[in-house]
């Protein structure tokens, strides 16, 4: 996706007054990253967090039965992260990403390489996503950057 449709969602948002808050893993603040690359998004964006490992996304307000029993890498796990980062900047859109960008985690057993699982919370209706894309031969930047057009993909749907 080009940076200028993206620009024209977040610009959709700002027109909107829609606020937008972000919760993400795989894609390292890649998505709050686009969002704040388009001027004026501070009205509409008051922050989002990194949480690569299990225990912050336990800190910043994950409940740690959900990764038990689902595991980190889980559609339920993309959910409870938008709810969470919802909750926690009060937005009208929350979005959570967990999965895989390279090799396997071994922290993880759950892990699979290319998979992703990404939730946007609009209000209180939860829109989550699980794609299995073809990782091989791509770099971590590589990827993160096909998942967070994904995800700015499916935002488009539900925004404009």
């Amino acid at each position: 996706m080009e940076q200028t449709q993206k620009d024209n969602i977040i610009k959709k948002l700002i027109d909107t007054h829609t606020t937008v808050s972000t919760m993400e893993s795989c894609t390292s603040g890649m998505i709050a990253s686009t969002i704040t690359d388009t001027e004026g998004a501070s009205a509409i964006f008051p922050g989002g967090y990194v949480t690569y490992l299990n225990e912050t996304k336990i800190f910043i307000g994950v409940e740690e039965e959900i990764i038990r029993k689902y595991g980190v890498y889980s559609k339920e796990c993309a959910e409870e992260m938008a709810r969470t980062v919802q909750e926690k900047m009060h937005t009208d859109i929350a979005i959570g990403t967990t999965g895989t960008t390279g090799n396997i985690d071994p922290n993880n057993a759950d892990s699979m390489q290319g998979v992703v699982y990404f939730c946007i919370r609009v209000k209180d209706k939860e829109n989550t996503f699980e794609v299995h894309a073809e990782v091989a031969g791509m770099n971590r930047h590589e990827i993160k950057q096909m998942y967070t057009d994904m995800v700015f993909e499916k935002l488009q749907t539900l925004v404009m």
